[in-house]
């Protein structure tokens, strides 16, 4: 068998598109209103009391199991058959193509999403995420298709795992991406589409791209001046990222909050930072309510926004937290109907890098130096959400560098981290617990409101003082309204277990170190190796 061509899966994108453009089957780029009919019409689509659409999508979340990439996983006879099935079954069907651009509105870098008819509200809502190109597309940097075949109806009555799914990234050596998406409908999957080619090309611009969110701040410090910050905040789906991006702290005086990306962006050798969706933001909408998240919960009733997998009830108004289908609902929301989101998806310099995890001996903030902030980078311990895999929701789980979506040799990925912030100096690292902290009938939940104090504080200046913790880390010695329970796990346990704990968790994240290979430098293999006191 001839080796795999990767330029097939851009010529059979290619052969789809004229096919259906000679046989009159191409929707190319259709208007608001246009789109809004086109979701009308898709089986299934409910319209909110406040004007906005409603899709179930399936499945209800990610693929994760079911994706292989052309760098980590060689393509061969698989994939032929792949994109032959995909352009059987595409030759049949009325055919969506929506054409955006990636970054900022000076970018060049395009993607162009491929689907049938019935999957209009994929384009709908997903095209909201990015602008749409000022010029004719005629060579789109990346190119996503989405088709169905028989299994497609039977997979919705079975769990993620057993279902009939396959999805492929194939990666090409002048940065150009093509997804093809076998049995799934879901926003997501074109929008990580997007952030994987991003992930893997902004390496060959010099950075490394994070699955983080970015805010600025311009408040009045514990000193009495004013001060701007932005903050950088990594984490896996569903584990607090959004929230804590997009809460607004602002509350006097000049002071301002800004959204300027929720989910992902390269950091560049300079410090500055580089979103990628400049004209929607994708949220997570279980649970969500005006009194803990108003920047997302009134963006949720606008009527442009986009709903997957949300409840509508009788009166067809939104209930978020009817979880019955699942708990990943999920929504577009255009970045104009959020009421603090930034003109711009860029920054010049970013002062604090937070990352975010979940486990019960972890305090509720820790002050990271350079070498834990990679090693907790790789070891990227967070919690299991329905947005990965439904069936393990719930579940603390190791992700390298928070990004199911990292293409190539980890170790590399790992040091080439390590060396943008070796030569960042002015920058602060931080590891932000958004889970709690005890096991049992001594677990300490900490809320969305712990969180966000302890950001108010820390970006106020008012963490100053810090000492060892016998997690390994620092801790500040206070936190204004938030008790210190919170910031001293070892409490919730006797001696000999705590101690007992440690042990396994410093030996489980050794080993995770160990997984990356030999050549991570020796000084982020230590970070777990120093003898507690």
């Amino acid at each position: 068998m001839s080796k795999f061509d990767l330029e097939e899966c851009a010529k059979t994108a290619e052969r789809i598109r004229k096919k259906a453009i000679d046989e009159g089957r191409w929707i190319d780029n259709p208007s608001e209103e246009e789109m809004r009919r086109l979701v009308a019409e898709e089986p299934g689509i409910k319209q909110s009391v406040y004007g906005n659409f409603v899709a179930e999508s399936e499945p209800t979340s990610r693929a994760a199991m079911f994706t292989e990439n052309s760098v980590d996983a060689p393509f061969g006879e698989e994939e032929r058959r792949l994109l032959v099935q995909c352009e059987r079954s595409l030759a049949k069907e009325t055919l969506i193509c929506v054409d955006r651009v990636v970054g900022n509105r000076d970018s060049k870098t395009t993607v162009r999403l491929i689907v049938p008819k019935d999957f209009a509200h994929s384009a709908y809502g997903g095209g909201k995420l990015f602008l749409a190109p000022s010029w004719e597309v005629k060579e789109p940097t990346y190119q996503i298709l989405f088709f169905t075949d028989g299994s497609f109806e039977a997979n919705k009555k079975k769990p993620l795992p057993e279902k009939d799914i396959s999805i492929r990234l194939a990666m090409l050596d002048d940065g150009r991406m093509v997804k093809v998406c076998r049995n799934s409908n879901y926003i997501g999957e074109y929008k990580k589409g997007v952030f994987a080619a991003e992930d893997w090309n902004a390496k060959a611009r010099g950075g490394i791209f994070l699955h983080a969110g970015c805010r600025e701040d311009y408040l009045q410090s514990v000193h009495g001046d004013y001060r701007t910050s932005r903050t950088c905040l990594l984490a896996l789906s569903a584990n607090g990222k959004t929230s804590t991006t997009c809460r607004i702290l602002a509350r006097k005086g000049k002071e301002k909050s800004w959204l300027i990306q929720d989910d992902g962006g390269a950091l560049m050798p300079d410090g500055s930072f580089h979103g990628f969706e400049c004209s929607g933001v994708f949220v997570k909408t279980e649970g969500v309510n005006p009194g803990d998240q108003q920047e997302i919960y009134y963006g949720l009733l606008k009527p442009q926004t986009l709903c997957e997998n949300v409840h509508i009830n009788g009166d067809r108004y939104p209930d978020f937290y009817k979880v019955d289908r699942t708990t990943n609902g999920r929504a577009v929301i255009p970045r104009r109907d959020f009421m603090h989101a930034s003109s711009y998806i860029d920054v010049e310099k970013v002062d604090n890098l937070i990352l975010i995890t979940r486990g019960p001996m972890i305090p509720a903030i820790v002050k990271l130096d350079l070498h834990q902030t990679v090693a907790m980078m790789i070891l990227g311990q967070a919690m299991e959400s329905s947005a990965g895999d439904p069936t393990k929701a719930g579940k603390i789980r190791s992700e390298f560098f928070y990004d199911p979506f990292v293409c190539g040799d980890r170790a590399e990925h790992a040091n080439r981290f390590y060396e943008i912030l070796k030569g960042l100096p002015h920058m602060n690292f931080y590891l932000l617990n958004t889970g709690g902290v005890g096991e049992g009938i001594r677990y300490k939940e900490i809320t969305l409101e712990h969180t966000m104090a302890i950001l108010d504080s820390l970006l106020r200046g008012g963490l100053e003082d810090w000492e060892d913790s016998p997690t390994g880390f620092k801790i500040p010695k206070a936190i204004r309204m938030v008790d210190d329970i919170y910031l001293h796990p070892e409490k919730l346990y006797t001696d000999e277990e705590f101690e007992e704990k440690q042990k396994k968790i410093d030996k489980f994240r050794r080993k995770a170190l160990r997984k990356v290979g030999d050549d991570i430098p020796p000084e982020i293999k230590k970070v777990f190796k120093t003898k507690r006191k």
